[in-house]
């Protein structure tokens, strides 16, 4: 399709430019970018002089198909992430079905080509059967298509194993996504280990069980030379380490969500389910550790941290309640909120953190900006529309959020993926 985006205020790579331009799509590439363009015969979308930014990219959302139609699948997957202003999803490898092997990879791409509106790849398990005992059919899922690889919720205990799988990551230039839950130390636990879960008398997940592991990944990438990413930091200690580490030249990197630089632990008070989320909520400190780590670069993304639920598996007793939150149709809304409105980060560093870096660390060469030949993977943002978030209109199944009724600013006017207009507001 090809489609003349006007009056754009375009922010790409960190830079908002000077001039209101217009963009010319042609085939779902970006053809042009100047002012004043004027073709005939061709569908136009005026933004208003609104932000015109690349769309988000987001790592590791779950998605669940055979068995879990309750749950969010390719289709509301794609319409959630189009409101979200999502133009590019990985799949986590921890949902279902289990990508171990490059025939899931394909069931995966054929299901995304029929189903989804947005940019859907797969993420692809370092282990069988998401196991950590024995390597995974790494290299055909690499060449059939998964950008990353990793074991989803599960760390791989086997220090042995992990290393083999990140020097045989090397040969693919790939990258390895980590999760940071040492498995001894938060056995059974549900919340943060603190004041909080010993007022309610609940199991806690302490620091060191993230630091622990965020300490063996740094090394191991440090001698091995792997291309590491560290997913969900949510402590002051693990944003400390990996500030110390990229110092030294190791190539790591990390991100976080939006719930663990906006919520505390508090929030799981009188057994609060919509807050028990994995790793869990710390601490005040914790907070202000990642907006710095944030605002530095010591963390390089932004993700969703989208881990649907479904209702009834959450409102029930707090020990037997399901990990999760839904992230995709809010967490612009959330970032833009407390990052732009309340702190001292712009719209340009939000470029940075949900699309530059990301695009850039699961390699995708054409996406992440927006610039003459890439993708035409764009949204329109009014960044200072008010709204109240009601879980009960998100397009996820998942309708739950701990920010019910909260007031945010921030509103995706329209998404366009590969020149196609998925959502538009108007």
């Amino acid at each position: 399709m090809n489609l003349l985006i006007k009056n754009a205020k375009i922010v790409s790579n960190g830079i908002l430019e000077k001039d209101i331009k217009d963009i010319y799509i042609e085939n779902g590439i970006i053809k042009k970018i100047d002012k004043n363009i004027n073709i005939d015969n061709i569908k136009i979308i005026d933004a208003k002089n609104n932000y015109v930014l690349p769309g988000f990219i987001d790592i590791g959302c779950k998605i669940f198909e055979n068995g879990y139609e309750s749950k969010d699948n390719v289709l509301r997957l794609s319409q959630a992430g189009a409101k979200g202003g999502y133009t590019t999803i990985t799949t986590s490898s921890s949902a279902k079905p289990i990508v171990d092997n490059k025939t899931v990879v394909e069931y995966i791409h054929s299901k995304c080509k029929g189903e989804a509106n947005i940019n859907l790849y797969p993420i692809g398990n370092m282990t069988k059967g998401g196991e950590g005992k024995e390597i995974s059919e790494i290299g055909e899922m690499i060449l059939t298509g998964v950008v990353g690889i990793s074991d989803g919720d599960k760390p791989i205990e086997d220090t042995n194993l992990l290393r083999d799988i990140f020097l045989y990551s090397r040969m693919f230039d790939i990258t390895v996504m980590t999760t940071l839950i040492e498995p001894n130390l938060s056995k059974n636990g549900t919340v943060n280990y603190g004041c909080m879960a010993t007022k309610l008398g609940l199991v806690g997940i302490p620091r060191e069980a993230e630091e622990i592991e965020a300490s063996k990944n740094i090394i191991l990438s440090k001698y091995t030379g792997a291309k590491v990413h560290i997913s969900y930091v949510t402590t002051k200690g693990t944003v400390e380490l990996i500030r110390q580490a990229k110092k030294e030249g190791v190539n790591i990197t990390c991100s976080t969500a939006p719930h663990y630089f906006t919520l505390t632990d508090r929030q799981v008070d009188n057994y609060n389910t919509f807050a028990k989320v994995m790793p869990p909520l710390r601490e005040e400190e914790d907070i202000k550790a990642i907006k710095e780590g944030l605002k530095d670069g010591t963390i390089d993304i932004i993700a969703s941290g989208h881990s649907p639920s479904l209702y009834e598996k959450k409102v029930t007793e707090f020990e037997r309640a399901e990990f999760g939150i839904s992230g995709l149709d809010v967490a612009f809304n959330i970032t833009n909120t407390k990052l732009l409105k309340e702190s001292d980060f712009s719209i340009e560093d939000i470029t940075i953190l949900m699309s530059k870096n990301p695009a850039n660390i699961l390699g995708f060469k054409n996406k992440g900006e927006i610039k003459e030949g890439y993708d035409a993977d764009i949204i329109i943002v009014d960044n200072e529309k008010e709204k109240i978030i009601k879980s009960s209109e998100f397009l996820s199944r998942a309708k739950y959020s701990p920010y019910e009724d909260m007031t945010v600013f921030g509103e995706i006017l329209a998404t366009i993926v590969s020149g196609n207009i998925l959502y538009n507001i108007d």
